[in-house]
């Protein structure tokens, strides 16, 4: 298999550096720059490619490493890729990522003949299987499940990584999270000590769920481990993987196999997210956050459109009205101005009723066994 990498993200470090250990897999002309390139140098061999259409667009190409930053760029060159034939795997950046990253990637992927695939962290779980994106946990078997991750320093960009390595590895469990609490304890300069976060389900939830729990703690070293406390009082440990593990390209090259594979691969990355976006929004609010995981439909999207275009519509409907009628009052105009003022006043609203009707175009990707809060 050939492969090429565009960006300069040290995210798809360890995916270099498992390739150097797969024989039979290419490195070819890449794009590669930043950090990225200075890690490289001297330890990988490496040849670059002028552009990155020129990475993208070489011979006999199966695969594309897309390890950048600006989330714009990321689609542009998954398109580009998906139009020439080749899959596609993103590393998504730290700190631009975003739930609506990942479902315009959803949307290139409805379209394409080949898969485009997110690095997940869950592909660390050393009891993972490489065709699953679950460890098949039962809800009702287990009192709670815990996490702790240790990661090098307090800089926003590591605690952003092991915020979303965290919740992603809970997530491996299958349980679908409603509510997130995050709470930060801080020295008194302001140095982080730790970050806990709290995921659990709506009171009113059709099944209980067990609560998890993650703690980071910015310390050198150290792996992780996730926890799941039986209602025995049996703790089963799922370790990380560590070493020369190969972790990445066997489950790529089974997701590769059958482009269908990659969409609960992405839904599973849009939730992670999502529970990242309101963790997020919890320390800042210092309370807890529901999570309603409806930002990855066109559905959804459509009516967010709608509601805020309805607003709109009405805004405009009353202050219009009070200009027309405080002109009718001040001025003398002609009759041809008020057929049409009142043109121009009842437009808006016949084009927004009009386009209720493309509501049923939209599509959903919920599917049948997707519950929605």
């Amino acid at each position: 298999m050939k492969l090429a990498l565009i960006g300069s993200n040290l995210n798809a470090l360890p995916l270099l550096q498992e390739l150097q250990r797969c024989a039979d897999i290419e490195l070819t002309a890449s794009a590669i720059s930043g950090p990225l390139l200075d890690q490289c140098a001297g330890r990988i061999p490496l040849q670059l490619a002028a552009t990155s259409e020129d990475a993208l667009l070489q011979r006999d190409l199966q695969l594309v490493l897309l390890a950048l930053d600006d989330c714009d760029e990321i689609l542009r060159l998954t398109r580009a890729a998906v139009q020439a034939d080749r899959h596609v795997a993103v590393c998504l950046p730290l700190l631009t990522a975003s739930a609506a990253l990942v479902f315009e990637l959803q949307l290139i992927a409805d379209e394409a003949q080949t898969a485009v695939l997110p690095i997940v962290p869950r592909w660390q779980l050393r009891d993972l299987p490489p065709t699953a994106l679950q460890l098949g946990l039962v809800p009702g078997e287990i009192r709670q499940l815990l996490l702790e991750l240790s990661f090098g320093d307090a800089t926003p960009e590591q605690l952003t990584e092991a915020t979303r390595t965290g919740l992603d590895l809970l997530s491996a469990a299958g349980f679908r999270y409603s509510q997130v609490t995050c709470l930060d304890a801080a020295a008194p300069g302001g140095l982080l000590l730790s970050r806990l976060i709290t995921l659990g389900a709506q009171a009113d939830a059709e099944s209980p769920l067990p609560p998890a729990t993650l703690q980071l703690r910015p310390e050198c070293g150290g792996t992780g481990m996730l926890r799941a406390v039986l209602n025995s009082g049996t703790v089963v440990e799922y370790p990380l993987v560590s070493g020369e593990a190969d972790v990445y390209f066997p489950r790529l090259r089974w997701f590769m196999e059958d482009r269908a594979r990659a969409a609960p691969l992405l839904e599973a990355a849009s939730t992670t997210l999502e529970l990242c976006e309101a963790a997020a929004k919890s320390v800042r609010r210092r309370r807890t956050v529901d999570v309603h995981f409806d930002a990855g439909t066109e559905r959804s999207v459509f009516k967010s459109q709608m509601t805020a275009m309805g607003c709109g519509v009405l805004t405009w409907l009353m202050f219009s009205m009070v200009v027309l009628l405080m002109a009718g009052q001040l001025f003398d105009l002609p009759d041809w101005f008020w057929r049409a003022a009142r043109v121009l006043w009842i437009a808006p609203v016949v084009l927004f009723l009009a386009a209720q009707f493309l509501l049923p175009l939209a599509r959903d990707r919920s599917g049948p066994g997707r519950k929605r809060r």
